[in-house]
């Protein structure tokens, strides 16, 4: 009777001891995270680039008198109050295609996040944490795709296909950024599946899922968004690289379907600074921004590169 009572009394210590670290360590990081993320210049300073790039594809459209696909003027117009920033070859507002362009890229990009972050925490997550033959597969599928040239195989693909959407061309480079960010996240399961607030939670009962959800995927929220914005720039770079050469949404504005008619048109020889410059501005500004941003949050919430988070 009194050892059955000594092993409840132990259980229940050891599901309070559970909660208390998991508390203790999702109070306290949180904060102390945004606190040193908000000192830091260099990530006020990305950050804040990124925000007015976002808002002007976000509200430019609805700001914009024109449609992006109008060929009723004259072309190459200089920037004027009726165009800011002028007009392209066949007469198309440059800042109506440049808005336009900006939120269909960012739709490539959050789509292609998805994709790459659902096969990430599938690969990266569930399968090292399982261990035995799913994580052997996933390791094996990561460098495969690690060994492979994203760029040839974007190109190929892409001429392949007769009309390509924006929502395919998203599909398709998510689909081939996921290796680096898995190979991450996969090194920092097998460290946290080993920890003592996880061991604890296994001899309270926890079923795999909730120890995923409530214990592993929760102390790893500052890798996952690093991850998010350097695969983010990353990807809109990806689908501006083959735009730039013609094969990438054949019937939607981009970016890099921007660059694409600027350097195939005769805008270089007669002069069209402001069609010549905005779009690789702009572009620069957004994923050089997002990489920035991952960057250093790296450098700032990384515990190898600042001397540990708590150690549990």
């Amino acid at each position: 009777m009194h050892r059955v009572m000594r092993v409840s009394e132990v259980s229940k210590s050891v599901r309070s001891s559970s909660k208390s670290i998991t508390q203790r360590v999702s109070e306290r990081l949180p904060r102390d995270k945004l606190e040193l993320l908000m000192k830091n210049r260099n990530f006020i300073g990305s950050l804040s680039v990124v925000l007015i790039v976002i808002l002007l594809g976000l509200v430019g459209p609805f700001v914009t008198r024109y449609d992006p696909y109008d060929i009723t003027f004259t072309n190459f117009l200089p920037p004027s109050w009726d165009h800011l920033l002028g007009t392209d070859e066949l007469g198309r507002d440059v800042f109506a295609e440049l808005v336009y362009g900006i939120r269909n890229s960012l739709f490539v990009g959050l789509v292609a996040i998805a994709v790459s972050l659902a096969i990430t925490l599938f690969l990266g997550g569930l399968c090292p944490y399982k261990g035995g033959f799913a994580d052997d597969t996933s390791n094996v599928l990561c460098n495969v795709f690690l060994t492979l040239p994203l760029t040839p195989l974007l190109l190929i693909i892409s001429a392949s296909l007769q009309v390509r959407s924006v929502l395919l061309v998203a599909v398709i480079v998510g689909f081939f950024n996921w290796p680096g960010g898995t190979r991450m996240i996969r090194s920092q399961v097998l460290s946290l599946k080993e920890r003592n607030f996880v061991k604890l939670a296994r001899v309270s009962g926890k079923g795999d899922g909730k120890i995923l959800l409530e214990e592993i995927f929760p102390n790893m929220l500052a890798l996952v968004f690093i991850r998010i914005f350097m695969q983010l720039g990353s990807a809109i770079l990806a689908e501006s690289g083959i735009s730039l050469i013609g094969l990438g949404p054949s019937k939607s504005i981009t970016i890099g379907i921007i660059l694409h008619n600027v350097i195939t048109s005769t805008a270089i020889g007669d002069t069209a600074w402001p069609y010549l410059i905005a779009p690789g501005v702009v572009l620069l500004a957004l994923t050089g921004g997002l990489i920035m941003m991952g960057s250093t949050m790296d450098e700032v919430l990384n515990p190898r590169l600042r001397g540990g988070l708590v150690r549990l």
